[in-house]
């Protein structure tokens, strides 16, 4: 069996290690059962927070011959919880290094980017590099963009299990198919065709429930819905992490280094999401947000022409429905393409083509990627991948802004 198969199955057997929530404190020493291997027993007692305890066992696991991706991830989130920074990077890069195809390897990546990330600070404030993360207020993971290079994919853990996820800003609430969390062992105590979702596909129903997002160091309890995706094209494949886990959030989104820099924003600054009016600034790499909901609108030139669109990292393309384009008076040109539109809702036929220029802020692009989905329900264009590749910017939701690096 391949350490990644067997990694999949432990954490699919227990409630997995960094997800402080998912976890009862208990006094006293774990008991262990005399057939538990070193290995078992080191899992038990970092269940129970017995981090030194735990740390004996794996030590002795590796002593007996058991050196795996898994059985050093333990040690160094040992090492990590006792605060002994050194070792415990020392492992995550060993991890790294030795079993690059591990899941276990995805979290000591994520891990190490938090390690090796050092908020600009006065001198005289500076720490050594054996010094601990800012904790959960604050921390910094790598994305992949696979397979076409355009989404955005994180390693989270759901309830304590390992799930990769798009994080999608055009999607108003965290989307998962059921066979996902099925495939993760991660079980949601969820309402029956609670809700209708809308996306570019057109709408289905959906169930809702709530877990424990653990994105980098930082632990978010947020709403979710469920759907279920037994029947084809009826749900997304990949679970969306949307407006419900984003919006607690200033963000950095840098598609040049491939990072999201995450920073929890102020209890005070909580509101409810809201239609607005956008704030002015005279700041042309500023460009003010509003709300509808839950999504991001913002106010874009499509070839010379004004245009409110929901901002979207989940969108590949700029993307329109018929109606939105007509409105905008834009004609599909006679050498368009055929495509299909996928989203949540299933798929739509219509059309790719080119927009000359598409402008926001400071932000101007030529000859721009753009797609339109025959009937489509979404309320207004999307403005996606082909506009935001190779930018770095900030969501900032305390002041409703996104902020582009000049």
């Amino acid at each position: 069996m391949s350490g990644q198969m067997q990694f999949r199955q432990e954490v699919a057997k227990r409630s997995f290690v960094v997800a402080p929530l998912s976890f009862c404190l208990l006094a006293g020493n774990f008991p262990v059962a005399a057939a538990d291997s070193p290995y078992d027993s080191g899992v038990k007692q970092f269940g129970q927070r017995n981090y030194q305890q735990a740390l004996t066992f794996f030590t002795s696991a590796e002593s007996a011959g058991r050196r795996d991706a898994n059985t050093y991830y333990y040690k160094a989130l040992c090492y990590q919880q006792l605060r002994d920074y050194a070792k415990a990077r020392d492992l995550f890069t060993y991890v790294r290094t030795n079993f690059p195809d591990s899941d276990a390897a995805v979290l000591c990546e994520q891990a190490l980017v938090r390690f090796n990330y050092k908020p600009a600070a006065p001198a005289a404030a500076s720490k050594s590099d054996a010094s601990p993360p800012t904790g959960a207020q604050e921390t910094v993971v790598p994305f992949s963009r696979y397979p076409t290079g355009s989404h955005i994919f994180v390693r989270v853990l759901v309830n304590g299990q390992p799930v990769t996820m798009m994080l999608d800003t055009g999607a108003s609430i965290t989307t998962f198919p059921q066979s996902v969390l099925n495939k993760a062992g991660v079980k949601v105590q969820a309402v029956r065709n609670a809700l209708r979702v809308t996306g570019v596909g057109g709408e289905t129903s959906a169930s809702v429930g709530r877990v424990t997002i653990q994105f980098g160091e930082i632990s978010q309890s947020v709403a979710c819905c469920i759907q279920d995706d037994a029947v084809g094209g009826a749900a997304p494949e990949t679970p969306l992490l949307g407006q419900t886990f984003l919006s607690s959030f200033n963000y950095r989104i840098n598609y040049n280094a491939n990072t999201i820099q995450l920073s929890r924003i102020r209890p005070e600054a909580v509101q409810k999401p809201k239609r607005g009016v956008a704030a002015y600034s005279r700041d042309q790499n500023v460009v003010p947000f509003t709300r509808e909901g839950n999504l991001m609108l913002v106010v874009v030139k499509v070839n010379g022409r004004e245009c409110e669109m929901i901002f979207d990292t989940g969108a590949a393309n700029v993307n329109f429905s018929d109606k939105t384009l007509a409105a905008l008076g834009v004609n599909v040109p006679i050498n368009s393409r055929r495509q299909l539109s996928s989203g949540v809702g299933g798929n739509r036929e219509g059309y790719g083509f080119t927009l000359d220029e598409v402008q926001m802020g400071s932000v101007v692009k030529n000859h721009v990627r753009a797609s339109m989905a025959s009937y489509s329900t979404i309320p207004k264009p999307l403005l996606g991948f082909s506009f935001l590749e190779g930018t770095d910017f900030i969501v900032d939701n305390e002041s409703s802004v996104l902020r582009f690096s000049p």
